[in-house]
């Protein structure tokens, strides 16, 4: 089995491609709402105007209607008929304006300027129009307040709502969140709210928003399909190692950074399960240093044997020497040209114990007199397993510590710093202030102070725990750390803390450290999908909602990627707990209703009824499922229920197929196309032209019932009575199409054969009447409608014959046969009415009339 990634399967999708798909229904009700508020526009323009303007804007208008032919009052009216003023008022008052318009031009000529009359004359026509734009005016207004009492609308709201649609964008008006044109860096531990199902969260991210961030996308998914498949054939798989190479040759810091993470995590995979956190992360501190130590030797090119003690000489001259050759330090103690103390401290450092050990012994001519029984402490240091000195030589080395070496105004601060680390003493002050440490010098010290299984019988001088030192840690914060608060966090085994601060750096990489550090089993998960990706419980235990992080990324890309989104959506179990299992199928369950896949992501069933899997059913064993008939159980039958709670028909319809739930998908298509055969008008057909056999009942009824009576393992899952229902619920289809075609005696002939209606005998309509109460609800609920098809029939059979040319005892005959037939289908009518609508009834009482 290949499950492997193709490059068509991580095709690039571009942001400006790819479709707003999701956008609410709020957007088109705005919008047709919007058609419906008034305009203020008029193609009479101002009516404030002078008596001479309005003659030239009245004569403008009257050749513009004359052109056009049509009332230039047509979007008045609409206005005006919710104000109270009658249209035909307004027209009558036009037309005399017009006459005496008219008239104007007439008398024009006759009448010299200044004419009293015609000054009065022309008042009064310019009161009139005043009037007429007041009513106008005060119509318009009237139906604004009409629409705003009963549209009702809140606009503001309405506006948030369509901004929300697009994207998920949150806007500058919610104070509780940025702009989306903000670029600032999310603040550390604070992190947005989320929804309530796994793939409901909200995401900034776009795996297709440039071309560096998909392909940075799709490298990731070629791993986690190999390491889906490596888990699938239970083989191992360097899951670290291939993310490791995704960094290798980055500059950026942010960049070196996670690589650097992914060296810890991969040093993980290599120490052993019995070791705790201090001592792999001292380990690695040590190996990390030694590898910097040999890359400094190398590159010196220094001569003499490549010993680690001439090593870590040659680092000692590049670091603690000046340019003149002189020692940085003025109270080191000098063997030789070596600084022996610092010798030994940077042997420790590099995990060195042997060599360290070796120097001392060789330089015991030159210790001080205080420091003969060092050597004794350091050999009882460096042979114990746990690096502890018995309890014996802890006392007299404190002492020692406390009258002569803490508070040596002239002594050498590496030797200050050696007796404190095989010693651990004076753990109040855990520093060593003397010496110039780097981070990961730094977080060596305290791992080698810290002290595992305290118990209430040490002293309390003696306690500290790892605890304390993430305590101080997160005290410290990520500012105290520069660049290395990611790997102080790994390090200190604060996981949790360490992908939280990783999503401050990207994302995508978060998201995968997340699932490296839950394959490892260092995650505490959390059992149930919460609103945020972090939680804290009461007592101060930090987890992660891993399959909400899953969830949240998935979404970004499920649309365009859903087989990908498939092998992360899988990683969910990762836990191998009962809760994450169940999350992870709760998670698949709504990445298929989300994205409708279906064929893709649960398979399809052929024409000859034969069910090819889907890329989920594939990876059934990543999934801990016992076999297909659970799989099936699990993910695709609860899918199916999913979309039939929440009014999905079609979906469910076709998932329950895919569930193999045969007889549930006869039921469900019995009611589709029972409910289509009641609520369609008689007169009209049952399909059209563009029809196709996934959303009409008819063409699905057809199809399914064609495959299940062909497959005999199909069959045997069906109940005869469902097979039945719906073979009789395709015949009333068919005398549905025959009597719409008005074939009256064939439709008829149909209903005889049906045998659900009475026929000629007088004992049928009571035998049927108690028959129909046996019948499927399908069937009964289109008994009606089948009545007044049969009397209807009968009704224009009868019309026919009594209008025909020849009238003969054999017609008379046909004639009262029919009508014994529409008797009988009358009293079968009053035995069953109380199951008919009242309009069914009437409408059989009125073609029995007719008779």
């Amino acid at each position: 089995m290949n499950n492997s990634i193709n490059a068509s399967d991580l095709r690039s999708v571009s942001p400006h491609e790819a479709p707003l798909k999701g956008v609410s229904k709020t957007f088109n009700d705005l919008i047709e709402t919007s058609k419906n508020l008034p305009s203020t526009s008029s193609e009479l323009g101002s009516v404030l105007l002078n008596v001479n303007e309005l003659k030239k804007r009245a004569a403008e208008l009257r050749a513009k209607n004359v052109k056009n032919k049509s009332p230039h009052h047509t979007r008045a009216h609409y206005l005006l008929a919710g104000s109270g003023l009658a249209i035909q008022d307004v027209e009558s008052s036009l037309k005399t304006l017009e006459s005496r318009q008219l008239l104007e031009q007439n008398v024009q000529n006759k009448v010299p300027d200044g004419d009293l009359d015609t000054y009065l004359r022309n008042k009064k026509d310019e009161n009139i129009l005043s009037s007429i734009e007041q009513s106008l005016s005060l119509a318009a207004k009237d139906f604004d307040n009409f629409v705003n009492a009963n549209f009702n609308l809140d606009w503001k709201k309405h506006k948030e709502e369509v901004k929300r649609s697009f994207l998920g964008l949150v806007w500058k008006s919610d104070p509780n969140h940025k702009s989306p044109t903000s670029v600032s860096e999310p603040s550390f531990m604070t992190w947005p709210k989320k929804g309530s199902g796994i793939l409901d969260g909200e995401s900034k991210l776009n795996i297709n928003e440039n071309y560096v961030v998909r392909e940075k996308f799709e490298k990731y998914a070629r791993i986690i399909n190999r390491f889906n498949n490596a888990r699938q054939l239970h083989n191992n798989f360097p899951l670290t190692t291939e993310f490791i190479t995704l960094f290798q040759n980055s500059a950026d810091y942010k960049q070196r950074q996670l690589l650097e993470a992914w060296k810890i995590l991969d040093n993980y995979r290599l120490c052993s399960d019995s070791m705790n956190i201090v001592d792999i992360s001292k380990g690695y501190l040590e190996n990390q240093f030694m590898d910097y130590v040999d890359n400094l030797y190398t590159k010196n090119g220094n001569e003499g044997l490549p010993t680690n003690i001439n090593k870590i000489k040659s680092f000692i001259d590049c670091k603690l020497k000046n340019p003149n050759n002189t020692w940085k330090f003025g109270n080191l103690t000098i063997v030789n040209g070596v600084p022996v103390w610092a010798l030994i401290f940077y042997l420790l450092r590099a995990g060195k114990f042997q060599e360290a050990l070796e120097v001392a012994i060789n330089n015991k001519l030159s210790l001080k007199k205080v420091e003969q029984s060092f050597l004794v402490y350091f050999k009882a240091y460096v042979s114990s397993k746990d690096k502890r000195l018995p309890q014996e030589f802890i006392t007299r080395l404190h002492t020692e510590y406390n009258q002569h070496i803490k508070n040596s105004l002239d002594g050498d601060p590496f030797r200050l710093a050696v007796y404190k680390i095989i010693g651990r003493c004076d753990l109040t002050r855990k520093n060593i202030s003397a010496i110039t440490l780097s981070v990961e010098d730094w977080l060596w010290v305290h791992f080698m102070l810290i002290k595992d299984g305290i118990s209430s019988d040490d002293p309390v001088y003696e306690r500290y725990s790892l605890v304390d030192f993430q305590n101080i840690i997160t005290s410290y914060g990520s500012s105290s750390f520069n660049n290395h608060y990611l790997q102080v966090l790994l390090l200190s085994g604060q996981y949790e803390l360490a992908v939280q601060y990783a999503y401050t750096i990207n994302e995508i990489d978060a998201v995968h450290l997340a699932i490296a550090l839950a394959d490892y089993k260092l995650l505490k998960v959390a059992a149930n999908v919460t609103d945020d990706e972090f939680v804290t419980s009461p007592t101060g235990e930090r987890k992660i909602n891993f399959a909400k992080i899953l969830g949240n990324y998935t979404k970004s890309f499920k649309f365009s990627d859903p087989r990908i989104a498939v092998e992360y959506l899988l990683l969910i179990a990762l836990a191998h707990e009962d809760s994450q299992i169940e999350l992870a199928h709760e998670a698949l369950r709504e990445l298929v209703l989300d994205t409708k896949e279906f064929t893709i992501l649960l398979g399809k069933i052929n024409r000859d009824g034969t069910r090819i899997p889907g890329i989920i059913e594939e990876r059934q064993p990543l999934l801990y499922l016992a076999d297909k008939e659970d799989f099936l159980h699990k993910i695709t039958e609860q899918a199916a229920r999913r979309a039939d709670e929440n009014g999905r028909v079609y979906d469910s319809l076709l998932l329950y197929q895919l569930a193999e739930e045969y007889d549930i998908v006869i039921s469900i298509v019995n009611k589709l196309l029972s409910e289509m055969l009641s609520n369609t008008d008689l007169a009209q057909p049952l399909m059209r032209q563009d029809d196709n056999s996934e959303t009409n009942p008819v063409l699905i009824a057809k199809k399914l019932i064609d495959v299940y009576i062909k497959n005999l393992e199909i069959s045997k899952k069906v109940h005869r009575k469902n097979k039945e229902t719906c073979i009789l619920l395709l015949k009333l289809v068919d005398i549905r199409r025959t009597y719409i075609a008005r074939q009256w005696q064939n439709t008829l002939q149909q209903i005889e054969e049906l045998d659900l209606l009475p026929s000629v005998e007088d004992s049928s309509p009571r035998k049927k009447a108690q028959e129909f109460h046996n019948l499927d609800d399908c069937i009964i609920k289109n008994v009606p409608n089948l009545l007044i098809i049969a009397m209807t029939c009968v009704s224009n059979l009868i019309k026919q014959l009594s209008k025909g040319p020849f009238s003969n005892g054999a017609t008379q005959a046909q004639v009262e046969a029919l009508k014994k037939v529409a008797n009988n289908y009358m009293i079968y009518r009053g035995m069953i009415q109380y199951k008919m609508p009242r309009e069914v009834y009437n409408t059989l009482i009125n073609i029995e009339v007719d008779l």
